[in-house]
């Protein structure tokens, strides 16, 4: 593990030398991702620690999941 701290899924794309779009499909699929190539992003996900931020992915999507209740 490194003192880096990976903020976002591009991030770890680039230090883990995978493309952003075969690691999106990764977490989005595993089973869609090649075999070899999903050994590689397992390990680089053990390595740095990173877990994508299921917030930002909702957000993204404009799909949140969350309720917002006011209360007076």
């Amino acid at each position: 593990m490194t003192d880096r701290k990976i903020r976002n899924m591009e991030e770890f794309a680039s230090v883990s030398g995978i493309s952003r779009p075969t690691v999106s499909k990764y977490f989005n699929d595993p089973e869609s991702v090649r075999q070899s190539t999903r050994a590689r992003i397992e390990e680089a996900l053990e390595r740095y620690d990173f877990r994508p931020n299921i917030f930002a992915i909702n957000q993204n999507r404009r799909l949140t999941k969350n309720i917002g209740i006011v209360v007076p």
